[in-house]
C-alpha cells in the first residue's frame, strides 16, 4: 500500500495545481468528513487508545470522547419507548467506522487487539496538506482500495463488486453536468445495467434494492465528501424525517475531486 499512497500524493499534487484556488480550498475546509478525519487522528496522537482484544476497535469510552468532537456528533445511545439502547460497539457508529477504514486502509492509524493504536507517518504528511489534499486524497482510497460494500453489508451482492465497478461508476459520473438536477433512480438503472450489479435472488424488490445499494455506496458517500448535493421530498410516510432521495447535483468541488480519481488511475 505504501507504494500506491506515494504515487497517488504524487499525481494528486499535480491536480492541485489546477484547483488549488481560495475558493475550492475554503469548500474542501468546511467538510465535515475531512474535519472529522483531523480529530480523529489528533485525539489517537494525544490519547492512549488500546485495541478491544477481540477485534483491536476503539473502547467505548474512546468512541464516546472522540465522536463528541465530530462536527456533527453521532448519537450513540438509542431510545425506543422507555427504553435506552447503550451503544456495544465502535464498528455500530457508521462516521467513525467508515473514517477507521479510510485510515486503515491508507496506513495512517495501525491498530491491532489488546495493542496501542499508533499513528505514522503518512498521517503526518496528511495533517501537513491543504483540505483540498486532504479530501482528494481519502477519496481516491475509498475509490480504489476500499471495497465498497461496507456501505451496503447485505449478502445478497456477494462479497465483492462486478468487475470495473468503480471504474465504470467514475466514468458515468464525469459525464454529468455540474450543478443540474439529476435523477437518482435514472443513473442508479443505468448503473446497474452498466456494470452487472446482481442481486442473488430475482424478486419484485431487486431492482429496489439495487438502487439502495447505488445511494449508499455511490452517491451518499459522495455526499460526504461533498461531491454532490442530494434532493428529497416526502413521497411516502415511509420516507422519513428528510423524505426520499430523488435527485442529486455534481458539486464544482464534487467535479475536481472526481478528476483526481480519474487522474491516479493514469
Amino acid at each position: 500500500m505504501y507504494k500506491h499512497t506515494t504515487v497517488i500524493k504524487s499525481r494528486l499534487e499535480q491536480w492541485s495545481r489546477k484547483y488549488s484556488t481560495p475558493e475550492m480550498i475554503c469548500q474542501a475546509e468546511a467538510i465535515p468528513l475531512r474535519k472529522d478525519m483531523v480529530t480523529l487522528l489528533n485525539y489517537v496522537q494525544d490519547n492512549k487508545v488500546v485495541g478491544t482484544q477481540s477485534l483491536g476497535n476503539m473502547p467505548l469510552k474512546d468512541v464516546r470522547a472522540v465522536t463528541a468532537q465530530f462536527v456533527n456528533p453521532p448519537v450513540l445511545d438509542k431510545r425506543s419507548g422507555d427504553r435506552v439502547y447503550k451503544l456495544r460497539s465502535a464498528d455500530d457508529v457508521w462516521p467513525l467506522y467508515f473514517l477507521h477504514i479510510l485510515a486503515e486502509v491508507s496506513e495512517m492509524i495501525l491498530a491491532a487487539p489488546s495493542r496501542r493504536w499508533r499513528v505514522t507517518h503518512h498521517a503526518e504528511t496528511f495533517l501537513q496538506k491543504t483540505p483540498l489534499m486532504q479530501l482528494a486524497f481519502l477519496l481516491t482510497i475509498w475509490w480504489y482500495y476500499v471495497n465498497w460494500a461496507v456501505a451496503f453489508p447485505y449478502t445478497g451482492m456477494g462479497d465483492n463488486l462486478p468487475d470495473g465497478f468503480q471504474y465504470l461508476t467514475l466514468q458515468n459520473l464525469l459525464i454529468l453536468p455540474v450543478g443540474e438536477r439529476i435523477h437518482f433512480e435514472s443513473l442508479a438503472d443505468s448503473l446497474i445495467e452498466a456494470t452487472g450489479l446482481t442481486w442473488s435472488a430475482q424478486t419484485p424488490m431487486t431492482q429496489i434494492i439495487l438502487r439502495g445499494a447505488i445511494q449508499s455506496m455511490v452517491i451518499y458517500r459522495l455526499n460526504d465528501f461533498g461531491a454532490v448535493t442530494c434532493k428529497y421530498e416526502k413521497n411516502s410516510p415511509g420516507s422519513g424525517t428528510r423524505g426520499e432521495m430523488v435527485a442529486f447535483e455534481i458539486t464544482p468541488l464534487g467535479r475536481a475531486l472526481l478528476e483526481a480519481v480519474e487522474l491516479t488511475t493514469r
